[in-house]
């Protein structure tokens, strides 16, 4: 993704270079930064990806499992077609801003974040299963107090805070359009609802969906607020990009009841060829 956003709609200047007190130029931006209001413009995708969580069961009762089909291999083709490459080049910066420090294997950071975000997800997505607390919508306030219900939406609560947070606060100046990764998300958000919706059943309904919603919203607040270093940047992209592997293979390619062979690989050629010629 961008230092700051996938296209110019979402562009506001940051300090991205030292600033010291012989730096005109570096105290122009600092003064820029802290005399800029929010960007709100930039809130447009976040919103989108929000609603998505607060009116999923509206989606998952209108569409098919075709759909649900075709979205997974959008999401998929994402993966490998543009944030796989970015994890070249962010492992290339990690080892840029890290220099000078005594980290170990600064090279394959990026890459360990990812595994660690892969194997989290494994992990998350095989709680319920281990635990044995799949509910339905009447069983809302009692799956409400189990903790495997905290923890399995929490970790997700993050994980959506940090896409929304990477969207805004990226790494590589690699650009895709906005509506592009909208739709990438937005369809991968909306397997996770619908997996989330189905084994959490009314205990997601009524809080697990505005944890969501607002982890995204929070994200982009925050990203627009403040940047973090850039190895923390780079290790939270690490991280998602696990997880976005994780759940496509898991969460988004369905059971076999309702796989959909050819609408996701026409989904995943689909959104490859756009980003392809997007590119």
């Amino acid at each position: 993704m961008p230092s700051r956003n996938p296209v110019s709609l979402f562009t506001r200047c940051g300090v991205t270079t030292p600033i010291d007190a012989g730096s005109i130029q570096g105290l122009r931006l600092a003064h820029r930064r802290a005399t800029q209001p929010l960007a709100i413009d930039s809130l447009a995708a976040p919103l989108v990806l929000a609603a998505i969580f607060l009116g999923g069961g509206v989606v998952h009762g209108a569409s098919p499992p075709v759909a649900l089909s075709a979205g997974a291999g959008v999401s998929t083709a994402y993966v490998f077609i543009y944030m796989l490459p970015e994890l070249s080049a962010a492992g290339a910066a990690f080892v840029t801003a890290s220099a000078g420090r005594a980290l170990p294997a600064p090279a394959l950071r990026v890459y360990g974040a990812a595994l660690v975000g892969f194997l989290v997800f494994y992990g998350l997505e095989n709680l319920v299963s281990w635990s044995g607390t799949r509910t339905t919508h009447d069983e809302a306030d009692r799956a409400s107090l189990r903790p495997v219900v905290f923890i399995h939406i929490g970790g997700f609560a993050v994980y959506a805070w940090l896409v929304s947070y990477l969207m805004i606060r990226g790494v590589t100046n690699a650009p895709v359009p906005i509506v592009l990764y909208t739709l990438a998300m937005g369809l991968h958000f909306l397997g996770i609802d619908h997996s989330l919706r189905r084994e959490h059943g009314g205990a997601y309904d009524h809080v697990g969906r505005f944890v969501l919603a607002g982890a995204v919203l929070l994200g982009w607040l925050v990203a627009e607020l403040t940047e973090v270093a850039k190895p923390l940047i780079i290790t939270g992209l690490g991280l998602v990009s696990g997880g976005v592997v994780m759940n496509s293979m898991v969460m988004e390619l369905a059971g076999e009841q309702e796989a959909r062979f050819w609408p996701f690989t026409l989904g995943a050629l689909g959104y490859a060829g756009l980003l392809v010629m997007a590119g």
